[in-house]
Parts: C-alpha cells; sequence; structure tokens
C-alpha cells in the first residue's frame, strides 16, 4: 500500500542524493518508480536507464525498469523508443506476459492489428510463476490477451475467431463488462 504521505518516498531518496549518498541498485530501482509515480517522465527514464547501465539490478527490477522506461518514452511522445524499451526486457529473461500485452498494445493502438495478435497469443503462452518476486499482473496471462485478441479479430473481419476469442475471455472472467458486451455484440451481427 502507498503511504498517506504521497511525496514521502520520493523526498527520503532526494535527501540521500542530495546529502552525497549513492543509491543502491534496488533503492535506485525505486527511486525511478517514485519519479514515475509523480509523472516526472524524463527524471525517471534518466534514472531507468542509469539503473539498467550499472547492470547490478536483479533480473526482475530490470525488466519493470525497461517497461517503465517504455511507459515513460510513450508519456514524452517517443512511440518507437518506447517499444524499443520494451523489447529490451528479452535481455534480461524469457517473455513476460505483461510485457507481450504491452507490445500488443502497442501495435493495436497503431491499427496494426496482425501485429498485435501475434503478442498476445505469445502473451497466452507465457507462465505465470509468482515466485520469481518480480510484479505479476494476473489478467495478462488469460483473460486480457483473450479480450484483445477478440477485438482484433473483430477489426480484422474475422468475428467467428473473434467470438471464440470473446468465450476464451469469458473463462477466466464471466461476468466480464467487456464480454457481455461484445455477446451482445456477435449476437447483433448473427440476426443482422
Amino acid at each position: 500500500t502507498r503511504p498517506s504521505d504521497p511525496d514521502r518516498n520520493l523526498r527520503i531518496y532526494q535527501a540521500q542524493l542530495d546529502a552525497g549518498k549513492e543509491l543502491e541498485p534496488r533503492q535506485q530501482f525505486y527511486y525511478g518508480r517514485e519519479l514515475y509515480y509523480h509523472h516526472r517522465w524524463e527524471d525517471a527514464l534518466e534514472t531507468f536507464e542509469r539503473f539498467l547501465e550499472d547492470g547490478r539490478g536483479w533480473v526482475e527490477n530490470s525488466i519493470d525498469a525497461c517497461c517503465h522506461c517504455a511507459y515513460c518514452h510513450k508519456e514524452l511522445g517517443h512511440d518507437q523508443a518506447a517499444l524499443t524499451a520494451l523489447f529490451r526486457t528479452f535481455v534480461y529473461d524469457r517473455p513476460r506476459a505483461e510485457t507481450c500485452c504491452d507490445i500488443g498494445l502497442w501495435f493495436f493502438q497503431k491499427e496494426e492489428y496482425r501485429q498485435a495478435t501475434y503478442w498476445y497469443a505469445l502473451a497466452l503462452t507465457c507462465a505465470r510463476d509468482d515466485r520469481r518476486g518480480g510484479f505479476v499482473s494476473p489478467d495478462c496471462y488469460g483473460y486480457l490477451p483473450c479480450l484483445q485478441l477478440c477485438v482484433c479479430y473483430s477489426r480484422l473481419g474475422e468475428q467467428t475467431r473473434a467470438a471464440a476469442f470473446n468465450e476464451l475471455a469469458a473463462a477466466y472472467k464471466p461476468d466480464s463488462p467487456a464480454v457481455l458486451r461484445n455477446r451482445e455484440w456477435f449476437r447483433s451481427l448473427a440476426s443482422a
């Protein structure tokens, strides 16, 4: 949970830096996250890049730092750099479903649905491992990629395939408002 004073951690790190103290890799990583949470995109990006260049960070933190570099680049309007930062996660370990979903979203937002389907389908093959200690987004390991594959295939004109992925998403979250809306939409197409 976040502390009641949202600036507390940022002030602590800033005071350490102002006092000339060098942050340990893990502290540097969390300092970058604090900068990100405070919408200081350029400062966060610089901190994450230093953390990654140092090369002493834990694998899970390094993967997360790459993702946060991507989010910062996106906020700064650096679309291509955002995608490159996501691909950089593969240097550290096999693809994570979260990263595959982020890459899928990058292509989806560009309306490049075929490329997006590749990354969402790849997300479905990634094994979730809560023991590795990294940040896990459970929806990326089933529900979200299925739902996004439904939308992508629908936009590609493949309604039968799209409906099948909507039902796969329903297996993860049967009462999802998105799944229920999609079902209605596919019913309306069938009756038209």
